[in-house]
């Protein structure tokens, strides 16, 4: 029995035969009715209703009542912080549980919880700025070496440099999913507009898609605003957009729909990915398109990543058709 109230009624129940038993015991000595001249059987009984099982119903009745009710007001003060907490962890910042309104006993116990959100906010932070500041040690030399790949022949330069190139859009995607997890980012949250972000994507794409012999086009489907970081977002989608001009065949579309919901999903003409390969390629963060000597990046695990911290996730659009969806929460109206 796992029940606060359930221990609780068992415990009463067992003071309560206790209490019975030893009340029985005191009346059956006061008034002699195991001596060798008891008093009538109508008596006795009368002695033991009055005396023994009346005070044992009215305190099993009321004591049983007002434990019931306080049980009852602790176990609400406990969901309604329960609630707090939920609501803390999906906007991904710390909780502190407030002093003075739960019980004195469960102290020890909200004390922990508060010391550990204190600790892990802390480490967020000090992960953030970890990233940062990597971000910035990294941008220098590799700014470094894509002016020394000048001095190269060109034919020689350009997939070196395409590499350079790739290895800094990486470290701004580290950078973003860093950011994406701080534990301030409720506050730098702003409201997102699917079919706004997903024109705005297309529109810086389009050329790279049309010097690799691909199209881009946009669609709406009821899309609702949601929000969230919105460069870390741009940056999943951007993401997935890349990924899908390589993964289309030549001379197709790839087509960016905005909705239905707070979603953005990216369809091409390949063969797609499964819901169990989708996993494997989220959990280890390797390349989606296999292309071999193509560019670095860690892609899908990262999008995956940025979806996450906003309380979305990356899916599978198959069987229905072959692409990637990044579903986020709906923003509610007041």
């Amino acid at each position: 029995m796992k029940s606060i109230a359930g221990k609780l009624l068992l415990g009463l129940v067992v003071s309560g035969l206790i209490g019975g038993a030893v009340l029985a015991v005191m009346v059956t000595y006061e008034y002699g009715l195991l001596s060798p001249k008891p008093p009538p059987l109508w008596i006795t009984v009368r002695e033991i209703t009055e005396h023994v099982l009346v005070p044992f119903g009215v305190f099993v009745v009321l004591f049983g009542t007002g434990a019931l009710l306080v049980v009852r007001r602790v176990e609400k003060q406990l969901k309604e912080t329960a609630r707090e907490v939920c609501k803390a962890a999906q906007e991904l910042r710390s909780y502190q549980a407030p002093e003075g309104t739960l019980p004195t006993e469960l102290k020890p116990f909200t004390d922990a919880v508060n010391v550990l959100t204190a600790r892990l906010e802390a480490h967020a932070r000090r992960q953030e700025a970890f990233a940062a500041d990597a971000a910035h040690e990294l941008k220098t030399p590799l700014a470094i070496l894509a002016l020394s790949l000048d001095k190269l022949p060109a034919e020689d330069a350009e997939p070196l440099r395409t590499q350079v190139l790739s290895l800094s859009n990486m470290v701004d995607q580290l950078l973003l999913l860093a950011r994406s997890n701080a534990p301030d980012l409720a506050q730098r949250r702003s409201l997102i507009e699917p079919d706004v972000m997903a024109r705005r994507v297309v529109a810086e794409l389009a050329p790279a898609a049309v010097q690799v012999g691909r199209r881009l086009s946009v669609e709406e489907d009821a899309p609702r605003p949601f929000r969230g970081l919105e460069e870390a977002v741009a940056a999943s989608l951007r993401t997935l957009i890349v990924n899908a001009l390589r993964a289309a065949p030549e001379g197709s579309e790839v087509i960016v729909k905005a909705g239905p919901g707070a979603s953005l999903t990216v369809i091409d003409g390949g063969a797609g990915l499964a819901a169990d390969e989708l996993d494997r390629l989220k959990a280890r963060g390797i390349r989606a398109d296999r292309a071999p000597g193509g560019t670095a990046g860690l892609g899908l695990a990262i999008a995956d990543r940025i979806a996450e911290a906003h309380g979305g996730e990356l899916v599978t659009c198959l069987p229905a058709c072959a692409g990637l969806t990044l579903n986020f929460p709906e923003v509610r109206p007041a």
